[in-house]
């Protein structure tokens, strides 16, 4: 099979998957009561958005996991199948943090009441090292960020690789559609990417599977949406995209792909300490009306702006295109 075909034949089973699996679970949880509990983050009017199923990212899941199951069983080689089961799996507990949240979060009816910060990052820091430990065990170390780090740093390196990625995708899922929009294009441009140096060729696959399977969760995800991915797709999908750069050599590219993912965080975290720092430095009514943003993560912030959330979600995806557009001319790797 070409690259090509190899790609194609992954967005056309993830697309098919994603979308028809979304249409009984969100019938499931509809049933069950799975509502998305709107975040006091948001802007004021997406407390409309109350009542709609949360934790469609079981969808998306089940999507990579059932055609990367398939791809592991038509493999001829063995070593490249056992990495391709290490990313499934790493991919599969994320996405199982990230359903512990969502759960607490329907339970308890408050956006809060899922798992608390330092839990969920000290569970994520633990999935990133046993995937970090898997890949060199296998005797296929990861890429070292910066070349000439002995391993030991260039493991750990790695782990805060994973686990900063992985938050930086959480945050991006804020909009209808946003993040399975990004995603797609994230996941085909590496996809595309790794055909000009396939270190590993099977992944290639597994990218279209996976922009496949956001692409077909669009269907019940565009504004407005009829299911949301929750934290159970954005941590699946954080813990794949970091992992998945790292096995195949493509850091700096998700990096430049996946800008946005970076600017969301970003944006948190100036929010965050900028406002900390004039809380302490001129009292909390001065850091209260001088915030950096309007409301953070960015996507909010352009919100607050007067534009629309399709139209942000628009210029994100454009975005993110032009970043994928200039990380091909460029090759970088």
């Amino acid at each position: 099979m070409t690259q090509y075909a190899l790609l194609g034949a992954g967005v056309v089973a993830g697309s098919l998957l994603s979308a028809g699996i979304t249409w009984p679970v969100r019938n499931y949880l509809l049933k069950q009561s799975t509502v998305q509990p709107i975040s006091e983050n948001a802007p004021e009017k997406h407390r409309l958005k109350h009542g709609t199923p949360t934790m469609g990212g079981i969808s998306i899941l089940l999507a990579i996991l059932i055609a990367g199951s398939i791809m592991i069983l038509t493999l001829p080689s063995k070593s490249d199948g056992k990495l391709l089961v290490l990313l499934l799996l790493t991919t599969f507990f994320g996405g199982v943090i990230g359903a512990v949240d969502d759960v607490g979060k329907v339970l308890g009816a408050n956006n809060k009441a899922g798992l608390s910060e330092r839990v969920k990052l000290l569970l994520q820091l633990a999935v990133s090292v046993l995937f970090v430990v898997g890949c060199r065990l296998m005797g296929h170390p990861v890429q070292s960020l910066i070349s000439g780090l002995p391993f030991v740093i260039a493991d750990g390196l790695a782990v805060v690789f994973i686990t900063g990625f992985c938050n930086a995708v959480n945050f991006t899922d804020g909009l209808d559609s946003l993040l399975a929009g990004v995603s797609t294009v994230v996941a085909l441009s590496l996809g595309v990417l790794l055909m000009m140096a396939p270190s590993i060729p099977i992944l290639i696959g597994i990218y279209g599977v996976v922009g496949g399977a956001t692409l077909g969760f669009l269907v019940w995800n565009a504004y407005p949406a009829r299911i949301f991915m929750g934290d159970t797709g954005s941590l699946g999908l954080g813990m794949f995209f970091p992992a998945a750069a790292l096995l195949s050599g493509q850091v700096w590219a998700l990096v430049t792909c996946g800008a946005i993912f970076l600017l969301e965080i970003g944006s948190m975290m100036l929010q965050r300490y900028v406002f900390k720092y004039r809380r302490i430095r001129f009292g909390i009514d001065y850091a209260r009306e001088h915030r950096v943003f309007r409301r953070a993560p960015l996507h909010h912030h352009f919100e607050e702006c007067g534009l629309h959330e399709v139209q942000v979600v628009a210029v994100f995806v454009v975005f993110t295109t032009l970043c994928s557009f200039l990380s091909l001319l460029l090759g970088v790797g």
